[in-house]
């Protein structure tokens, strides 16, 4: 099961993301997330959170959404607390939408996060403008993508990753941590295919 996780960070409502959103069987917002769900085309199943960011005018068109109220000084953040609530439901994919640009802290959170949760779930981050998706050992992820598109693969630890339709094409290669190695490859021919043989490692897109 799709779900679709809300977050405050900035979001853009593009086609590409529109199109990504389409079939979710869940949406949770997470505290002031919820002003992405209108724009989006979305209607909340809960609300989760410590409710210290969403205001009155936000949360209004929402009454009768069920909320999963938090106290502010609590050890998770509010996208953790809407991701267990998903998992809970019984989502195997989750979407976070807004969790990245904003404050870099919580971004950076955003993408540790999602990389534990890939242990066990499908798991990718969406903006509108870029796209980031967690990979790790044993994984292959293709993706349809426009000739020309940049993206990146920056990993978290020495990587061993094969990829396809780029430009610069690899095979088995190492990835060192904490190097520039994989920035600002572009798509040559779609698929786009990556396939991670050791490590972890996050693909960055250009949307």
């Amino acid at each position: 099961m799709k779900a679709v996780l809300l977050a405050g960070g900035p979001v853009t409502p593009t086609r590409g993301l529109l199109e990504r959103l389409r079939g979710a069987a869940l949406v949770v917002a997470a505290d002031g997330g919820v002003r992405h769900a209108r724009p989006l085309g979305l209607t909340p199943d809960i609300i989760v959170g410590d409710f210290d960011s969403a205001t009155p005018e936000e949360l209004a068109p929402f009454a009768g959404v069920p909320r999963q109220v938090h106290p502010p000084r609590k050890d998770l953040l509010d996208l953790e607390l809407a991701a267990a609530e998903a998992e809970r439901q019984g989502a195997s994919e989750l979407l976070f939408v807004g969790a990245l640009g904003g404050r870099f802290d919580q971004s950076l959170a955003a993408l540790f996060i999602a990389m534990r949760l890939r242990e066990r779930l499908t798991v990718s981050l969406h903006s509108g403008w870029s796209a980031a998706y967690p990979l790790v050992a044993g994984d292959a992820l293709t993706l349809e993508l426009p000739q020309g598109q940049r993206f990146s693969l920056l990993s978290l630890e020495p990587a061993r990753l094969s990829l396809t339709g780029a430009s610069y094409p690899l095979t088995r290669a190492l990835l060192p941590f904490g190097v520039g190695l994989g920035v600002s490859n572009e798509v040559a021919a779609s698929p786009l295919t990556v396939t991670l043989h050791e490590g972890r490692a996050f693909l960055v897109l250009d949307c």
